[in-house]
This record gives structure tokens, C-alpha cells and sequence, in this order.
């Protein structure tokens, strides 16, 4: 059992076994010149006044 325990995570001591890593852009960069951009128009939420 130890011995089957060793085999299985050799692969995980050297790089060499390692698989390529493929490195993907976050969406802050992915997105920079959109979230850059000013906003055209905003949303206000007005709440009713309640008179007590």
C-alpha cells in the first residue's frame, strides 16, 4: 500500500512530470478598457417619503 501511495504522487515531486500551464488573463484584465470607460447614463432609485 505504501509503495502504490509513492507511485501515485511521484509525479507531483518533480516539474518535469508536471503537465504545461496555460495561464489565462483575470477578468480585470481581460476587461481594462471597458471598466476604464465612464458610464453614459446612471440609475437613481428615489424612495417615497412617508410622512408619519
Amino acid at each position: 500500500a505504501t509503495f502504490d501511495c509513492l507511485m501515485k504522487t511521484y509525479g507531483f515531486l518533480t516539474p518535469e512530470f508536471w503537465k504545461e500551464t496555460r495561464f489565462s488573463r483575470s477578468p480585470f484584465q481581460e476587461f481594462t478598457d471597458l471598466l476604464a470607460k465612464q458610464p453614459g447614463k446612471t440609475i437613481t432609485l428615489e424612495e417615497e417619503r412617508v410622512e408619519a
